[in-house]
């Protein structure tokens, strides 16, 4: 790793932090409510977000400019009306939009993965993340039915950190998704040698079914409990739990969900959860783990934990400030016998004003599979700058 190049890509993303911050106080939330041509009121929401970040494969480093990886730019409208006191109807469609770097879409150094050195992929298309109906009872629930999350999505995510989008999941992967690990042992060339093996494909939070088509129930809350069951478009089913509640000083939010995948694919099913608690104080613990069988091709269980450990402050009158440090460890998600661990640093600025945040990321990466080769892999490490623009 070169070491005063890294330092000084970590100076610049700082000084552009410190910049950028004192400009997001001054001005207003936009109305995000519109006229309809029925008594129904319809909402327009989203945000733009991107990644400024620097990467260290090893023998390369590279400085990008790309959208802001695990949370794409999006758009959404959200329709309801009132049916009457009881119950209530609405629609909601989302998507991505189009992107002129897009972070996942093949920007790397050359490996398997990429298509060249620091590439620019820009993508014209239009994509659909929700597209779907629902009707709420008071009393009974509510029916959803079209392109959403299934109902252990987030299962494996309860989080109360104030951390931002950039650690928006628990494999701790933000930016940088297809950056390749390379070989330096000493039968690789002199530049070392890819390995053919993707960050994405080696770490993972193994959370459930996310945007597909399903017919999902959603019970009303019991005592700050409450279940959903769905049933998607390929067959496989989900059920999912939810509790949030406050004892005393300390608030708590817990989730699990179990998927049932084998008519989908090779998978079995997936089970997990997560739990995160939150003190007056300010500090906050997470913690979630996952596995996923496989017996359908005979491969080893997938699993995955995470944990982590932070602090919500309020330091400016901007808004809140949080602080993250988190761990994860995924095995047997690449292959039988691979290990992956990664950890990391997150602080996060929120600007109430205009809902806007910024993050200052950190994040380190290390993969091996003694079961294949003895060989010399080396670390990923990647600095960053994200910032997210609600509206």
């Amino acid at each position: 790793m070169n070491i005063k190049t890294t330092l000084k890509a970590s100076v610049a993303v700082a000084a552009l932090f410190a910049i950028a911050a004192p400009v997001a106080t001054t001005a207003n939330a936009a109305d995000d409510t519109f006229k309809t041509g029925n008594k129904n009121s319809l909402t327009m929401s989203g945000y733009v977000t991107r990644a400024l970040w620097y990467a260290d494969d090893g023998p390369h480093e590279g400085l990008f400019n790309t959208d802001g990886g695990t949370g794409s730019t999006r758009v959404r409208w959200i329709a309801s009306g009132q049916l009457n006191e009881n119950i209530s109807m609405g629609a909601m469609i989302e998507s991505n939009l189009p992107l002129t770097n897009q972070e996942n879409g093949g920007t790397g150094f050359g490996g398997a993965g990429t298509s060249g050195d620091e590439v620019t992929t820009d993508t014209a298309a239009w994509s659909i993340r929700h597209q779907f109906v629902w009707v709420s009872h008071k009393t009974l629930g509510k029916i959803s039915l079209g392109q959403t999350n299934a109902a252990s999505n987030g299962g494996v995510q309860a989080n109360l950190a104030n951390h931002g989008s950039a650690q928006g999941t628990m494999d701790n992967v933000w930016v940088g998704q297809n950056l390749e690990f390379m070989d330096t042992s000493a039968s690789a060339t002199s530049s070392g040698s890819f390995t053919g093996v993707q960050l994405t494909n080696t770490i993972q939070d193994l959370d459930f079914t996310s945007r597909t088509d399903v017919i999902r129930y959603d019970t009303p809350t019991f005592g700050g409990a409450k279940l959903a069951v769905s049933l998607s478009q390929a067959g496989g089913g989900e059920v999912g739990g939810t509790y949030g509640g406050k004892f005393g000083s300390v608030k708590v939010v817990a989730r699990a969900g179990y998927s049932e995948n084998s008519s989908a694919g090779a998978n079995d099913h997936t089970v997990g959860g997560s739990i995160a608690l939150l003190h007056d104080s300010g500090i906050n613990v997470q913690f979630s783990a996952a596995a996923r069988p496989r017996k359908a091709t005979g491969a080893a269980t997938g699993r995955n934990i995470f944990g982590s450990l932070g602090y919500n402050a309020k330091i400016f009158g901007a808004g809140g400030t949080g602080f993250l440090f988190s761990w994860n460890r995924s095995t047997h998600v690449s292959a039988r016998g691979s290990v992956a661990t990664g950890w990391g640093i997150t602080a996060n600025q929120n600007f109430d004003a205009i809902g806007a945040k910024m993050q200052l990321v950190y994040r380190n990466y290390e993969y091996n599979n003694n079961r294949l080769s003895h060989r010399t892999i080396d670390d990923i490490d990647v600095f960053g700058l994200n910032t997210v623009f609600n509206f």
